[in-house]
């Protein structure tokens, strides 16, 4: 209980709703401001230690740039990926343990049990984890800005609706072809 409370207050303290609520209102202010600061400040797991160690143990530049662009980004990561780390602890918890122990008696690894019980016991997770970052991805960007300023700064009712309704079918086709794809490999227990 502890580890999901941990792992979900970054969400809350930086969530873009909270702090979108009322821009003039003051805690919304403070609130969006904390999370500004805290995403500073605790990035200070900084990878400047970490680059030199890396280059010289051997590793390409290309890898040791994208494992310390992570290291720098941790507190952006974990803030976008609490709601998928929260599903997917519910869906762990969801599996019975008799089918570990059935698994265990019948002389299957660890390795074993994860891939024939663990992995297709939380596909449908991995599916609902899938859109749903999918959407969030789409969720506040340059376009969804554009359809906001010509509806509500040039007050282009037309255009905004005409841009809103390309963006929602481009989002669908993205939606649809991912779910396809993903679909075809969910297990559902009956």
């Amino acid at each position: 209980m502890l580890a999901r409370a941990i792992i979900f207050l970054p969400v809350v303290l930086a969530s873009g709703i909270i702090a979108q609520l009322d821009s003039g209102n003051y805690l919304a202010q403070i609130i969006g401001q904390v999370g500004q600061d805290m995403e500073s400040n605790y990035s200070g797991l900084r990878s400047i230690e970490l680059r030199p160690l890396l280059l010289e143990a051997g590793m390409s530049r290309d890898a040791v740039d994208y494992l310390s662009g992570a290291v720098d980004r941790i507190y952006q990561i974990i803030t976008l990926s609490g709601v998928q780390i929260l599903i997917f602890l519910a869906g762990l918890q969801s599996i019975s343990p008799s089918l570990y122990e059935a698994a265990k008696i019948e002389g299957a690894t660890g390795y074993e049990a994860f891939w024939k019980i663990t992995f297709p016991m939380i596909t449908p997770l991995i599916l609902t984890n899938t859109i749903y970052t999918i959407i969030d991805s789409f969720y506040n960007n340059g376009v969804t800005g554009m359809i906001q300023d010509a509806a509500f700064v040039q007050l282009n009712f037309g255009v905004s609706s005409a841009m809103s309704w390309a963006y929602f079918i481009t989002i669908s086709i993205i939606l649809s072809v991912s779910a396809y794809l993903i679909t075809r490999r969910v297990h559902y227990n009956d």
